[in-house]
């Protein structure tokens, strides 16, 4: 699938956030066996309820030819825990990227995060945060190039001995 057929970056609708969680478990699925299984049971959890019952947080999606094919949450600063973790994040946060494996590396993670810019900066918000781990190294090169550097102060630990890593990018005014 390429983006020449004309991608549609929107909110989704309730309707279709079965189908969003069916991306993130396609989209995260190679990280289940390098992790901790307490880890990945709780991530997994705690992310279907996320992307199926969450109301605080904004679902963008892109469609290409009537088929959603990517989709990211916008969070709220907010204090959040995960497990045994906690942390304040004072800044909107990007979460739970998922691009169908067929999908990948045609420009849709990029679609989705400039959306998620756009959205945090219009809001009047002077940065945006993520997360992201050891596992995911393709989407930290990604974040990386795009400006985002290391935020220690929202890292967590969910299990001992796995960090999940906060990331920042600072909007220029």
């Amino acid at each position: 699938m390429s983006l020449q057929a004309n991608p549609i970056v929107r909110e989704a609708t309730v309707a279709e956030r079965s189908e969003i969680v069916e991306i993130f478990r396609a989209s995260y699925s190679e990280y289940a066996l390098e992790s901790d299984p307490g880890f990945w049971s709780l991530y997994q959890a705690s992310s279907r309820e996320t992307l199926l019952n969450d109301e605080s947080v904004q679902r963008i999606v892109v469609e290409i030819d009537h088929k959603i094919v990517g989709s990211v949450l916008i969070c709220q600063p907010n204090n959040r825990k995960f497990g045994k973790a906690e942390f304040q994040n004072p800044y909107p946060e990007v979460r739970l990227l998922g691009i169908l494996p067929e999908c990948r590396s045609t420009g849709i993670a990029s679609l989705l995060i400039n959306e998620c810019e756009d959205r945090i900066k219009s809001a009047g918000y002077a940065a945006i945060t993520l997360h992201t781990t050891v596992l995911m190294q393709t989407a930290k090169a990604m974040y990386e190039r795009r400006g985002y550097v290391r935020f220690a102060e929202i890292d967590f630990d969910p299990v001992p001995g796995f960090t999940v890593w906060g990331y920042i990018k600072y909007f220029s005014k």
